[in-house]
């Protein structure tokens, strides 16, 4: 690795994640050296807004880069790295990362057998190219790697106005469950949520839009008082009786939610801890 404080940064990879990263750290003032993705139109887009070279392969950017980015899907990182690592593309020292939430260490052994730094970097943030960048500040960022390369790594997140967290391989799958949890969970209940608003007779144009702002204040009831003290609804109140009704509901129309709608409620039952009518209400949950 270079001693600069501002490493030349490579990315294999311009999909929504691999350019709001490449974009935040240019801004941030990191030299983004060179960019390859199989989606050319998205490669040039990327590299003219970064001032980057347009690569033909992957290889080729990583020679051009001291910390190279493969911020392709999850199961093309594997294959991405042996093939970079077969055509010679990696030097002793240089260093190249994942952004995956869930892949181990164990997806860049070539190119850890070509003397390769390697590592991960996986912002806790749900990146849709460069309109995301923003949310990057106050983020948290996953990182992963040696002695060597993790201080780099922190280095960046804390330019891009993240908070690095360490993660390791033993603790990387309860971390990755989190992350669905908070992100392609909670879109997926309230797309749920917004159809049982149209069930009601809502306009569509207002389904989504009345839940958002609920949404926004039962996350900021979470920040401020926790977990337990934030929540609301009928399993703290106790009212076994709504829980009732909405559960004939959703097992007559929509069985599958039914079963989430009752998984998640003996969460925040365990949650309220002692909650009025509580046995009543988990009898019902359980049913």
């Amino acid at each position: 690795m270079s001693s600069a404080d501002r490493p030349a940064v490579g990315f294999v990879g311009a999909g929504r994640a691999g350019t709001a990263l490449a974009v935040a750290l240019a801004d941030a003032g990191y030299p983004i050296t060179a960019i390859y993705s199989r989606t050319s139109s998205r490669a040039r887009q990327l590299a003219e807004r970064t001032g980057a070279t347009l690569c033909a392969s992957a290889e080729d950017v990583a020679r051009l880069s001291e910390v190279l980015f493969l911020t392709v899907p999850d199961g093309a990182v594997e294959d991405v790295a042996a093939q970079i690592a077969t055509a010679g593309g990696f030097q002793a020292g240089s260093a190249v990362v994942h952004t995956s939430g869930t892949l181990t260490s164990e997806v860049l052994r070539d190119a850890a057998g070509r003397g390769a730094l390697t590592g991960a970097f996986h912002p806790l943030q749900a990146l849709a190219g460069a309109s995301s960048v923003p949310y990057l500040k106050g983020s948290y960022i996953g990182i992963e790697g040696s002695p060597e390369l993790a201080p780099v790594l922190t280095a960046m997140a804390e330019a891009l106005g993240a908070v690095p967290l360490d993660i390791t391989d033993k603790n990387r799958v309860p971390y990755h469950i989190a992350a669905v949890l908070a992100s392609n969970y909670t879109l997926a209940l309230l797309a749920a949520a917004s159809q049982l608003m149209r069930d009601a007779g809502i306009a569509e144009e207002h389904a989504l839009a009345a839940l958002l702002p609920l949404a926004r204040g039962s996350l900021g009831n979470l920040e401020r008082a926790g977990a337990t003290h934030g929540l609301t609804g009928p399993v703290i109140r106790g009212d076994a009786s709504t829980i009732a009704r909405h559960l004939r509901y959703l097992r007559r129309h929509y069985p599958e939610l039914a079963r989430a709608y009752s998984s998640l409620g003996l969460v925040a039952l365990d949650l309220v801890g002692n909650s009025p009518h509580g046995e009543e209400i988990r009898e019902e949950l359980e049913r």
